[in-house]
């Protein structure tokens, strides 16, 4: 009868199972990495990149809108964009209406640099173009269902379309 004593007699050949994950794994990575770099197109990705975090941003807008009960207005430029804060509208009596001699205006606040809603520029190399439909400023109100919106951001040949469901949720499209 013959025993098995390991030793030197006794060795295995070829790779283990966690030797062969580990090489494809770094086969993959190194396969991904390439392909993006080679096929990968910055303008097209920097403009998707901007309209998916403007789609986050106006969630966090319209959130904040129906929590302090103030309405926010988009604004936008070909070099970046900001969320501005109007006054809170004071609605009197008709008769200390009437009295009232003054009324008090009171500036609009831009977002501080602490906030998720501080100004912000483009990512885009290039100028973007914005068309939103309806046509007019983008604002947020303290109402649970927001109006229908569609906008398209462009940037050289570059298009992306942000849409607002009619739940409330925006979808960016290419």
């Amino acid at each position: 009868m013959r025993i098995l004593v390991p030793g030197p007699t006794d060795r295995q050949y070829g790779f283990t199972l966690l030797e062969m994950m580990i090489v494809l794994l770094i086969i993959g990575i190194a396969t991904a990495m390439a392909s993006v770099s080679a096929f990968g197109d910055n303008d097209a990705r920097a403009l998707r990149q901007d309209a998916k975090r403007l789609a986050q941003l106006f969630t966090v807008a319209q959130a904040e809108a129906i929590a302090s009960g103030r309405t926010i207005v988009w604004e936008h430029s070909a070099t970046g964009y900001r969320f501005v804060r109007l006054p809170r509208q004071l609605i009197l009596p008709a008769r200390l209406a009437a009295r009232a001699s003054q009324t008090v205006e009171t500036p609009t606040t831009a977002m501080k640099q602490g906030s998720p809603l501080r100004p912000r520029t483009w990512t885009s190399a290039e100028p973007v173009d914005v068309r939103v439909t309806p046509a007019g400023n983008v604002i947020f109100g303290a109402d649970w269902i927001p109006g229908p919106l569609d906008m398209q951001l462009s940037a050289g040949a570059e298009v992306v379309r942000l849409a607002r469901l009619g739940s409330g949720r925006f979808v960016v499209s290419p």
